[in-house]
């Protein structure tokens, strides 16, 4: 049945049914992110009938019906992760652990985790830290797990495993094995007693920490070169950026950390003398030791 849109003349009085339902479109309407979309949309549109007289015809009575329930949005989906059962490996304390990439982040095989990086802790002092953390763990799904099997990390006759988010496991291992940081080593005092210049850093990751950068002192990528300014303890960069001593942000959702990018976290503080100065200081400090610039750099000449 073919259909015909009613049209209003401009000089024709709006019936007092018709002023109301364009009143309730003009409220909804501010209320609203998409407006009432659907609140006119079948209103206006009536199936052709046989030509009627001008003396017959009134187009109030196409608003005579109850306005249709607005359309409810969907929720945003995204596609699934085709990923999620395809293993990788990642590196956390200087060990490799086995993981999975799922949305982005890595998540690793926990009993790799607990057996290597922290196998001089028990059960009851991880669980401890994990509730202090609140740290939650998941399970791999079938096909995860058949995976580590058939791969010879896990038992076949494992009946299941736990996956950690890689920015769990880094918060987890520093905060049992970095607590305290290494004394400020005799390096450190004679170095800046020796005009070495230091200035003052600081990480915003899992709740800020202040500290105490001398250039000097690193002279490879593990070396103790920032003073935490609360405990005055000796941290790599990559340690420092996990370094926290009040745990603010423990019902916080972090995504995607890696202490390797220390680069990305490390910020001059700005309240210091010579600003400008010691940015630049810091910059060149970043650029020491970065195997993946060197990579870069030697990639961008072959090409």
């Amino acid at each position: 049945m073919m259909e015909t849109v009613v049209a209003v003349s401009k000089q024709q009085q709006y019936s007092p049914h018709l002023k109301k339902v364009l009143k309730t479109y003009q409220l909804s309407a501010v209320k609203s992110l998409h407006g009432p979309s659907t609140l006119l949309g079948t209103a206006t549109v009536v199936p052709k009938k046989e030509p009627a007289t001008p003396a017959t015809s009134d187009c109030g009575d196409v608003f005579m019906a109850p306005p249709p329930f607005p359309i409810q949005q969907l929720p945003i989906l995204t596609t699934p992760d085709q990923s999620r059962s395809e293993l990788s490996e990642t590196v956390l304390e200087g060990e490799t652990i086995s993981c999975f990439v799922v949305g982005g982040e890595k998540r690793l095989c926990l009993p790799q985790v607990l057996n290597s990086v922290l196998r001089e802790f028990s059960l009851f002092q991880i669980n401890q830290v994990c509730e202090e953390l609140q740290i939650f763990c998941s399970r791999c799904n079938p096909e995860q797990l058949e995976v580590l099997k058939v791969t010879g990390i896990l038992p076949m006759t494992a009946p299941s495993c736990g996956l950690i988010t890689k920015t769990d496991a880094e918060r987890l291992s520093s905060a049992l094995l970095h607590r305290i940081g290494g004394l400020v080593i005799k390096a450190a005092v004679s170095a800046r007693e020796g005009g070495a210049l230091s200035f003052e850093v600081y990480h915003e990751c899992f709740g800020k920490c202040k500290g105490i950068c001398t250039p000097e002192l690193y002279t490879d990528r593990n070396a103790h070169c920032i003073e935490c300014a609360e405990c005055h303890g000796m941290f790599s960069p990559q340690k420092f950026v996990c370094h926290v001593h009040r745990f603010k942000e423990n019902r916080t959702c972090h995504w995607g950390f890696d202490s390797s990018n220390w680069r990305s976290y490390i910020l001059i503080a700005e309240d210091q003398d010579e600003y400008e100065k010691l940015s630049k200081v810091l910059e060149k400090f970043k650029e020491q030791h970065d195997n993946t610039a060197n990579t870069f750099q030697h990639s961008k000449r072959k090409q």
